[in-house]
């Protein structure tokens, strides 16, 4: 298996499902061993060699990329494929290099390798990907400086422009797959006015006012416009409509397993649109083939109970949630009393201990959660159980003294306590629409209860996702709450985003002031001549230090565990942000003949969609 990795020569002949022999009989599609690449990728099954044929039925809440089996980019392929054991491998590349300093990571291409129409795999892929699609809004894979260079059409130099040791873990997910890093440009060029000089009036045709507009369309993927776009995944678009979306096997999929048969296995994937409500009806009554991202712990109970009878098998996967419900106080907050609360820790604590951890999980996650403060995920390397167990015991009496030792004695005829100003203390907690269900929204209604019972009023304002940015960056909310399920690696190197706390201001302040200090631009670059945004506290501004120097690690090595520890330790010494439970478990609904199925989640993954990236190995046994 070594050496078939590694790139030697096949000893067996390539075969392909029989779904596709009829295409090849009739000329419309060449032979397999034309199809794959000249070294396809061995793909290392984690079970069982499996068999071809049949449709894996699915079913989706919306109409998104986020659902099982469906087009989101972790369902592969993506540059490199990290195993269980922490080993990097090949996938659709050859071979890969990283410069000593991490400041260049060069991909070798798959000769041979196409996208899903026939069209060759090159590196003017890559290089239209960020030279011509740069302002689609997902190129946060390349920092102020960076691009990107084909020498050849095989050969794809990334300049970062600055050292990025944590390219090789972009690699493995999403940043290194098709939305991010590369995309059919031979396809593409078709409704762009640089390639094509009749774009303009190709657009008018489609209905388009513009190319930009049409160009747009037929790239975009959330939803997917185009079901004509090639790809690079296991299953390409085949047809879909408002309820349903069929997907078929790609013919030219890079990867073959030991045996030497194309994968996938699987021939077609249905997903059908249906209700949350309706979900968990079309599961129970045994209609999935696979359910795990939208199924909940608060139906575990349900899925058992009618598992012979649905012909399926539950299982648990161990997940890296670290905040079923996170709460952040808004630590700018324009109104001095609130601030003043907001940015005392021992009133963070104090709310902290107002909540009732071991009753949500029994309650509402029938005692499979486990009560935790946010923190990092417990299987990361450097974990400390003391952060996941801080301020976490439920004391409603602790809780009121505090309260009252920070000066909110006074209370209204409703029990609420009186801030300073005389105003009632009343917490509107914001979130965006969709962030929670189920479970989720119970917890919500829970924690509303154990504060008021220490006199503080807790209420909801729900956002759409368009208006919550705005909102955010206003800093003129109270309290957001998310949910947390990142592993280590996101947590640590490859969030864009702050953790532990939300604020926008204090970001764009420290961004601006290092352009300053690196020289890109003046002050005078920037209205009035004032930095804008936020300075942060002393003690976060140097916390924020402590997190860009641990992004510029080497993951795993010593100073990234000093950093890491450092970071997390402080999070947990101040209650930036408060947990509820975490460690979730995913449940995992699937035929009981359904083979290689995973047993835990690897240690790359971000959230329970990138199970889909190994969908293509899982196959029906035989009756």
């Amino acid at each position: 298996m070594v050496g078939l990795l590694a790139g030697t020569a096949f000893a067996q002949p390539y075969t392909q499902s029989p779904y596709l022999d009829a295409r090849v009989a009739s000329g419309d599609l060449p032979p397999v061993e034309e199809r794959l690449p000249e070294t396809p990728m061995v793909y290392p099954v984690t079970q069982e060699i499996g068999v071809y044929g049949g449709t894996f039925n699915v079913f989706a809440v919306d109409n998104f990329p986020w659902n099982a089996l469906t087009e989101e980019p972790a369902r592969g392929p993506l540059a490199l494929l990290m195993t269980q054991d922490n080993d990097f491998l090949p996938n659709i590349v050859l071979d890969f290099e990283q410069s000593e300093d991490f400041t260049t990571f060069t991909l070798h291409l798959r000769p041979g390798m196409q996208w899903s129409n026939g069209d060759a795999f090159t590196s003017e892929d890559f290089t239209f990907k960020r030279d011509v699609m740069r302002d689609d809004g997902w190129q946060n894979i390349y920092p102020e400086g960076a691009w990107v260079e084909a020498p050849d059409e095989h050969t794809v130099i990334l300049h970062w422009g600055e050292a990025r040791p944590r390219a090789l873990l972009d690699m493995i997910h999403w940043r290194g797959g098709e939305w991010t890093l590369f995309n059919p440009s031979n396809y593409l060029k078709t409704w762009h006015i640089d390639y094509n000089e009749d774009a303009e009036a190709l657009a008018m045709e489609e209905g388009f006012e513009t190319w930009e507009e049409a160009f747009r369309w037929h790239y975009f993927w959330r939803p997917l416009n185009d079901t004509n776009k090639p790809t690079t995944q296991q299953w390409m678009p085949s047809e879909f409509t408002t309820t349903a979306r069929l997907y078929e096997r790609n013919p030219y999929f890079h990867q073959v397993d030991a045996s030497g048969q194309q994968l996938p296995y699987v021939d077609e994937v249905l997903s059908q649109i249906v209700n949350p409500d309706a979900f968990n009806l079309k599961v129970v009554s045994g209609e999935a083939d696979l359910a795990y991202l939208r199924t909940n712990v608060e139906n575990f109970t349900l899925y058992k109970e009618n598992e012979a009878a649905g012909n399926y098998v539950v299982n648990l996967l161990p997940s890296f949630e670290n905040g079923a419900v996170v709460y952040y106080f808004n630590q700018s907050h324009p109104d001095p009393a609130k601030a003043e609360l907001f940015t005392n820790a021992d009133f963070r604590r104090a709310m902290s201990v107002a909540i009732n951890r071991d009753e949500i999980n029994e309650l509402v996650f029938q005692g499979l959660s486990k009560p935790l403060q946010f923190t990092i995920t417990e299987s990361a390397s450097f974990y400390q159980s003391e952060w996941g167990e801080a301020w976490t015991q439920y004391d409603p009496d602790l809780a009121n003294q505090m309260l009252d030792e920070l000066g909110l004695t006074e209370r209204n005829s409703a029990g609420i306590r009186l801030m300073s100003d005389g105003n009632p203390l009343t917490i509107v907690n914001e979130f965006v629409e969709g962030s929670f269900a189920g479970a989720a929204t119970s917890v919500q209604e829970l924690v509303k209860e154990y504060w008021a019972a220490v006199g503080v009023n807790l209420e909801v304002r729900v956002w759409g996702v368009g208006p919550w940015p705005v909102r955010l960056q206003s800093m003129e909310w109270d309290l957001h709450s998310n949910k947390q399920s990142n592993g280590e690696m996101y947590g640590t190197l490859l969030s864009e985003d702050t953790i532990g706390f939300l604020n926008e201001p204090w970001v764009i302040y420290r961004a601006a002031r290092a352009d300053v200090e690196a020289g890109r631009k003046t002050l005078a670059d920037f209205e009035g001549g004032v930095l804008p945004g936020n300075e942060p506290p002393p003690e976060i501004d140097a916390l924020l230090d402590i997190r860009e120097d641990l992004q510029r690690t080497v993951f795993g090595s010593p100073e990234y565990t000093r950093l890491a520890t450092a970071y997390y330790q402080q999070l947990a010494d101040e209650t930036y942000a408060i947990g509820t439970v975490g460690q979730t478990p995913l449940v995992f609904i699937s035929r009981p003949n359904i083979g290689n199925l995973p047993e835990q989640f690897p240690p790359w993954i971000e959230w329970g969609g990138d199970l889909n990236h190994y969908s293509n190995q899982w196959f029906f046994r035989p009756d």
